[in-house]
């Protein structure tokens, strides 16, 4: 679904969000609903919920620090320079591995869920995920449950 016609965007180095864990660098408005990007960072042992996205595939390429991830059978840690492409209709989550957190670069396609973030504050506690065609389907992931 287009948004509206894509053109060309710049987006200047900028500190994080207030909270410190989420910049917008690119949004579905920006790109005629191609695609959004973010930097975020993966604080050490944050992991959200094993989820599925509907509408929207999602790629990690790892700035800084190791993040550890699970996409439906596999399993696989990313350290500086790695690139993750999670496919929409798998379940997946990802693990914050660097003690003073990792650094990635985030791409939704087609973009639109940056949106969810940016209303939550990177938090995704004040919009249900479901609002957004993501279905949680188990814990995060952790130590305890990590093979």
């Amino acid at each position: 679904m287009r948004v509206g016609s894509p053109r060309a965007v710049f987006a200047a180095p900028q500190a994080a969000s207030p909270r410190g864990q989420m910049s917008l660098k690119v949004g579905a408005s920006d790109t005629g609903g191609l695609l959004g990007a973010m930097e975020a960072v993966v604080p050490f042992g944050y992991s959200p919920s094993l989820h599925v996205h509907q509408h929207e595939d999602e790629v990690f390429y790892v700035l800084e620090g190791t993040v550890e991830f699970v996409c439906d059978e596999d399993r696989f840690t990313g350290e500086a320079g790695a690139f993750v492409f999670l496919p929409r209709g798998l379940p997946h989550t990802f693990l914050g591995r660097s003690q003073s957190g990792a650094r990635v670069l985030l791409l939704f396609v087609p973009g639109g869920l940056e949106r969810m973030f940016l209303a939550t504050n990177g938090s995704g506690h004040e919009s249900p995920p479901e609002d957004h065609g993501i279905k949680i389907v188990g814990p995060p992931l952790t130590d305890a449950v990590r093979s």
